[in-house]
């Protein structure tokens, strides 16, 4: 098959990789329960950098597997993980152009439950995630920037730099679309909204597959983040009445 990313990673080094980031999370989860991190954190008031710190813990479980191989290999560079530019304004299009799609099959399947009343498993509201820090402004900002910034950073460059990228030249552009979207939802352990997870990722798989680059896709997970956070803090802050929604 001709490669249509050049990804420099080999299905069984990506499997060693995810074994070794699932073996690694595993341990994690059973340390901090040990430690009851739940019980620390609502009874810490520096609770914000113990879950900064928690963030932080699972990020570098996530990456280090795969990017101790990509050292070993001699491939770590921004032309291995897919970093190329493509330029302003055809990033700004396709962000936007993806994001109404996302917002268009959204509003569908929101339409067809109302109109029915029929729940559809697995599509409903996320969790918060502010509540889990402290309400300070200093909180919320260090919040904001791991959210909005470096979150998508961290995550785009596994599932799409590396995870979509080879799966794409070793089996397809739609079969390696939907495991890539599939283990990013399953990765977030959000049950309630796992199926717009998915919908959002097949969207982010479609952007970097389309573009053959990461970087827009990166944006868009920003952009879909910043815009997450914006109404969570507007609701926190009360700028949003929920009753008013209702």
């Amino acid at each position: 098959m001709n490669k249509y990313f050049q990804a420099p990673w080999t299905i069984k080094e990506i499997i060693i990789a995810f074994c070794v980031a699932l073996i690694g999370m595993s341990a994690a989860i059973l340390v901090l329960n040990y430690f009851k991190i739940d019980e620390l954190i609502t009874s810490s008031s520096g609770k914000t950098l113990i879950i900064l710190g928690v963030f932080l813990l699972q990020w570098l479980i996530l990456l280090l597997p795969i990017g101790f191989i990509t050292y070993r290999k001699g491939e770590l560079s921004k032309k291995s993980l897919g970093l190329k530019n493509i330029g302003a304004w055809p990033t700004i299009k396709m962000i936007f152009g993806a994001y109404l799609v996302f917002l268009g099959i959204s509003f569908l399947i929101v339409a067809f439950m109302i109109t029915t009343g029929i729940q559809i498993p697995g599509y409903q509201v996320q969790e918060k995630i502010l509540y889990l820090f402290s309400g300070d402004t200093v909180s919320l900002l260090f919040a904001g920037f791991f959210i909005v910034i470096l979150a998508p950073i961290v995550e785009e460059l596994f599932f799409r730099g590396v995870l979509l990228r080879t799966l794409v030249d070793k089996i397809g552009k739609i079969r390696g679309s939907i495991i890539v979207a599939a283990i990013f939802a399953v990765f977030h352990m959000q049950w309630q909204s796992i199926i717009p997870v998915f919908i959002l990722g097949l969207i982010i798989n479609s952007i970097a597959i389309r573009s053959r680059s990461i970087m827009p896709a990166i944006y868009f997970h920003m952009f879909n983040n910043l815009v997450a956070f914006g109404i969570e803090l507007m609701i926190i802050k009360e700028a949003i009445k929920i009753d008013a929604l209702i």
